[in-house]
């Protein structure tokens, strides 16, 4: 429901939903969310049956690389034979300590808590340490933005080959930023993956489960035309039409509520519109079948025109100027005492047309035995007439 109000702070409450549907986040569960890329999910699967060593992930600023590792993630963990570490590698600009990053995990809470040993242990003791917490499981080192990588950690990932580690690792980058960096070092290209933009339908898709989840319905607040717009303006790029999305979702709230309303109201008038039928039910009984169906404007005009018929016209002379001769004569009744130029004129055919009217709506209808009572409606008619003048003179 859109609120009334000319100002509006907390505006997802006031369309519904119960946070931002467009806040540029990764939701959780991650799958509930995630649209479709069966392709892409095939490739990472095949990279890691195969047990390749190094694919990169390539794709411009908001395509959804981020998105896809958090998948990644997120699948890795069900398997106890693999130990899955992501890592923002823009978060960690200057330096991340990839080795405790990689440690932490695989402590108890006594050791998280008391002893401690990532932050007591030399390098060489920290990589003798987490082989023995790993045993028989392989490690699969998720790096994203991996561009932002210092050269000692490229070189600290590059000499965990040689330790016999089992090491498995994925980055992801812009297309240009990977060509500048050195993450090609590391190995051979075994993914090969150019994150593609979305469809129109995975667009609306990625929408639609996120307004769901925030309990809206569908794509509201926008009808598919809209969401058509903002998606061509952001060039297919679900994180700029995320951001599009907000900025449209609050600028329908606060400049254009009308047309919401109207929304509202034409579809009010469209269940106005409806005809009714009866018919009786076939075992004879007293209920009745009740249809309805929209009216057509065949029906529609005819109930105008009866509604019209209701009317019947008397036209007033205001000034001296209608003391012109008329092509149709006239009968005027001047009040008695009243100024000249201000009379009611009716013509023959007004005439006529009122004394029909009040012959067949007046309660005093004609009986079949008698129809001479035409010339009482006549005179019924005239001082009706007579009435109306008099009053309307009267100063």
């Amino acid at each position: 429901m859109v609120a009334k109000s000319d100002f509006v702070l907390e505006w997802e409450k006031a369309l519904g939903f119960r946070g931002d549907p467009f806040a540029d986040k990764i939701f959780t569960p991650i799958n509930k969310f995630l649209v479709d890329r069966k392709d892409e999910k095939e490739k990472l699967n095949w990279f890691f049956i195969k047990n390749y060593l190094f694919g990169a992930m390539v794709g411009e600023a908001g395509v959804g690389k981020t998105t896809m590792l958090r998948w990644l993630e997120n699948r890795l963990k069900k398997y106890n034979r693999i130990h899955g570490i992501y890592l923002n590698a823009a978060v960690f600009k200057e330096q991340v300590n990839i080795l405790q990053a990689m440690i932490v995990p695989l402590l108890s809470f006594y050791e998280k808590t008391f002893t401690r040993p990532h932050t007591k242990l030399t390098s060489i003791e920290l990589l003798s340490f987490l082989k023995k917490k790993l045993g028989q499981k392989s490690v699969a080192l998720i790096i994203d933005n991996a561009h932002h990588l210092t050269d000692k950690n490229l070189e600290f990932i590059k000499s965990l080959k040689k330790e016999g580690l089992k090491l498995q690792v994925i980055v992801s980058s812009t297309p240009k930023e990977y060509e500048k960096s050195r993450l090609r070092e590391i190995g051979q290209d075994e993914l090969g993956m150019t994150l593609r933009r979305l469809t129109f339908d995975e667009s609306k898709e990625m929408i639609q489960r996120r307004v769901d989840a925030f309990g809206g319905k569908g794509i509201y607040p926008f009808s598919e035309e809209e969401l058509k717009k903002l998606y061509e303006k952001a060039d297919k790029n679900p994180k700029e039409l995320l951001k599009l999305c907000r900025d449209a979702a609050i600028k329908i709230l606060i400049h254009k509520r009308e047309q919401l309303e109207k929304k509202a109201s034409e579809q009010s008038k469209e269940s106005k519109a409806l005809k009714t039928s009866l018919k009786k039910s076939k075992n004879g009984d007293h209920e009745l079948d009740v249809k309805i169906r929209k009216a057509s404007k065949k029906e529609e005009s005819k109930d105008e025109k009866e509604d019209k018929k209701k009317l019947f016209r008397i036209r007033f002379s205001l000034s001296d100027d209608d003391d012109k001769p008329r092509k149709k004569k006239t009968h005027t009744h001047h009040a008695h005492g009243s100024k000249e130029g201000k009379r009611a004129i009716h013509d023959d055919e007004h005439k006529q047309e009122l004394i029909n009217q009040m012959s067949s709506t007046s309660p005093r209808r004609k009986d079949k035995d008698s129809e001479n009572k035409e010339d009482d409606a006549v005179s019924e008619t005239d001082k009706l007439l007579k009435e109306l003048a008099e009053e309307f003179e009267v100063d």
